[in-house]
This record gives structure tokens, C-alpha cells and sequence, in this order.
């Protein structure tokens, strides 16, 4: 139980922005640990480096055709953009084998681009549709590529880097593997940043971005909410954090990031064993936990700090800020991994510390609460 107790400046910035993010990375992919013996999802994941692209007309890129060890039924991406200002949108296309494939879909845009598009419609197609930052099929893919389109006034210099998680849902049974090594137990002491603006202002719907708000300051950068919610929020869906936008965010302000899946709980405290705070996206319908923190609950995102031994998760929850109890928010492990690993999957952005971050812990973690209340008029 956790107690309470010679180099151009430009090349030279290049090569600085590749390092912290090949740094950031090391834990890309890294989050299968033993394998179970039932019919559990299947992750793959890939990074598609800037270089790896083609130019193949003025402003646009085209990334290679990459086929994953296994077919696939769901894609979540995030992009790196290689300097401030750059501006794009970016396409995916999905192939079914030698024959078949998508059109050009949709897949999002980065920075000042002059003409956007209102009221956006989710690409849909005959066998799937990508959901403004995640692409769920109805028949297994085979391969897939991405194209970068230069979109800004100034010409883009050379298309982002992506990282890309595919998953095949039905994957069949699996043989486990060997049992990892266990963990220790950590909390990291993220603080709780309201989805408020510097005036006190409610923002209404922006958990993603109080999340980062709260994983910077844990890092020791405090940066105003609407400063985030313009990075974060996609005008075109009228959506306010997609996936890509709220990783991009963290760059524009100095911070690494990638999409990632988390299926078992090792994998989550070796992402916290290394300082990165962990925003989980989770959904909550009445009745199925044991001891949530309120009743209900729909798409929303949370910066989860830590795992107990004796079977806790704590979160920092910008939907309990008024009250203040979003602050070491406690959820039952099988609670929480109904919310985030069942129900959406396990889908998380994963915020990374800068070179010579401190690592901050919770020294003196309360009990779990034995009686919950669930506040009226919070912010959720």
C-alpha cells in the first residue's frame, strides 16, 4: 500500500528538435508486455520520419506504403511538425491488399491555413470512415501511406513526422509470453488546471487542453489555457482537441509527445517510471464501475499520474475543478480500465518531460475515499 510518507542555427535547430523527440520516443511502441492467452487486440506501431517522405509536386509529400507486421481494422496518427508556422493538411490513404484502396481521406491540418473549410463531414466510404483522427473499418487494411499538402502563406520546407498505432481487433488467440518485470509504484504530482482562461473565463469542453495545462506545469511551465485551446481546437470539425492537435500543441511549446494504446497496467507505470504523464481518454455510462468519481460521463480526457500497488489510479481531472477534487482524483484500477482501456480502447497522449526535468512525487497519497459524494455544479 502506498503510504503517506559549427552548425547552421537552422541545422543546429534541426538536429535539437529530432533529438528530443527520438528521446521522447523511446517508449513509442513499448507498451505490450505479457500477452494473454485470449482473443485480445493486436497494436503495431510505426514512425514515419520526415526524411522518409517524397516530394512528388511543389508543396506535397508523399510517405512510402507501409504495411504493418498484420492487417488492421483501426489507425490513430499524431504529427510532428519539424518548426514553428508550419502550415499543411495532411491525407491518408488505406490499401485492402494488391487491388483495393481508399481515396485520399481527410486526416487533419496544422497551422494558419487561409481556407478553411466549415461544418467539415467526416470522410466516410464504403468500408469504413475516418472519425477526424481515428480510422475504423469494417474490413481489414493491409497497408496504408500519408500525403503532406503545403497550406500557408510561406512554403512549407519539408512535411512533419508522424507516429502511427494499428490495430487489429480481432486478432485471434495469442500465446502469453513471458511475465515482465514488475514496476514500482509511483504518483507524479500533477497539479490541477480548471478549464478556465486567464479571466477566470469557464471554456467550456476543454479537458484536452487542461490536461496538457496540467502536465506542462508539472514540468515546471505554466502556459494559459486559451493559449492551448488555439493550437488545440479544430475549427473545420468544430471540435476542441483532436489527438495530432493536442501532441502538436505540446511542441509548440516545447514539449514531446505521441498518440500510443496502453492494454495492461505494467506498460502504464513504465511510461509513468519515466517521468511522461499520461493523458487518458475514457467514457463512463452510469453503472459501470464500482466507485467512480461522478455518475456519468461522455468523451473526455484526463492526465493520469501514477498506479498504486494496492490496486489505485490517479488522475488530475479538470472536470472536478471547482470542487477541487479533481486534484490526486482516485479511481479503482478495474474501474479505470473499464473507462479507458474497454471503452475507448486504451487510446492516450503521451506528454514527455524536457532534458533535466525533475521528477516530482506525491509523498503523502490520502486513503481511497470510502464514501464517495459526487459535487453539484462542477465542471463537467
Amino acid at each position: 500500500m502506498l503510504q503517506r510518507t559549427s552548425i547552421s542555427r537552422s541545422a543546429s535547430n534541426t538536429i535539437r528538435v529530432l533529438a528530443c523527440l527520438f528521446a521522447c520516443l523511446a517508449g513509442f511502441g513499448a507498451t505490450s508486455s505479457a500477452a494473454p492467452a485470449t482473443n485480445a487486440p493486436l497494436d503495431w506501431h510505426h514512425r514515419i520520419l520526415s526524411s522518409d517522405f517524397q516530394k512528388t509536386a511543389a508543396g506535397e509529400w508523399i510517405s512510402p506504403l507501409v504495411q504493418p507486421a498484420f492487417a488492421f481494422e483501426e489507425l490513430i496518427y499524431s504529427w510532428h511538425p519539424q518548426r514553428p508556422g508550419d502550415t499543411f493538411r495532411l491525407y491518408l490513404k488505406a490499401a485492402f491488399g494488391s487491388s483495393s484502396e481508399t481515396d485520399w481521406l481527410y486526416a487533419g491540418f496544422w497551422g494558419a491555413v487561409p481556407d478553411l473549410v466549415t461544418n467539415r463531414l467526416r470522410p466516410t466510404f464504403d468500408r469504413g470512415v475516418l472519425d477526424m483522427d481515428w480510422l475504423k473499418l469494417t474490413d481489414k487494411a493491409t497497408s496504408f501511406r500519408f500525403k503532406v499538402v503545403s497550406a500557408g502563406a510561406n512554403a512549407l520546407a519539408a512535411p512533419p513526422a508522424l507516429t502511427v498505432v494499428t490495430t487489429d481487433n480481432h486478432a485471434g488467440t495469442s500465446k502469453p509470453s513471458a511475465e515482465p518485470e514488475p514496476m514500482p509504484a509511483r504518483v507524479l504530482d500533477a497539479p490541477l488546471r480548471r478549464q478556465l482562461d486567464s479571466q477566470g473565463q469557464w471554456m467550456k469542453d476543454r479537458c484536452q487542453s487542461a490536461a496538457l495545462a496540467s502536465a506542462m506545469e508539472y514540468y515546471g511551465k505554466s502556459v494559459r489555457l486559451e493559449d492551448i485551446v488555439r493550437y488545440t481546437n479544430d475549427p473545420e470539425y468544430n471540435y476542441p482537441g483532436l489527438w495530432p492537435r493536442v501532441i502538436a500543441a505540446a511542441r509548440e511549446f516545447g514539449f514531446e509527445g505521441y498518440v500510443e494504446r496502453f492494454r495492461d497496467w505494467t506498460a502504464v507505470r513504465r511510461t509513468v517510471a519515466e517521468n511522461k504523464i499520461i493523458l487518458c481518454s475514457i467514457r463512463l455510462r452510469q453503472g459501470d464501475c464500482q466507485s467512480p468519481p461522478y455518475v456519468s460521463m461522455g468523451n473526455h480526457i484526463v492526465a493520469l499520474c501514477g498506479v498504486t500497488d494496492d490496486g489505485r489510479v490517479v488522475v488530475t481531472d479538470s472536470a472536478l475543478g471547482k470542487s477541487g477534487t479533481g486534484y490526486l482524483c482516485q479511481w479503482l484500477q478495474s474501474d479505470f480500465e473499464t473507462v479507458w482501456m474497454r471503452k475507448k480502447g486504451g487510446v492516450a497522449m503521451v506528454i514527455c518531460p524536457q532534458a533535466g526535468a525533475v521528477e516530482r512525487r506525491v509523498k503523502d497519497l490520502p486513503s481511497f475515499p470510502t464514501h464517495r459524494f459526487f459535487p453539484v455544479g462542477d465542471d463537467h
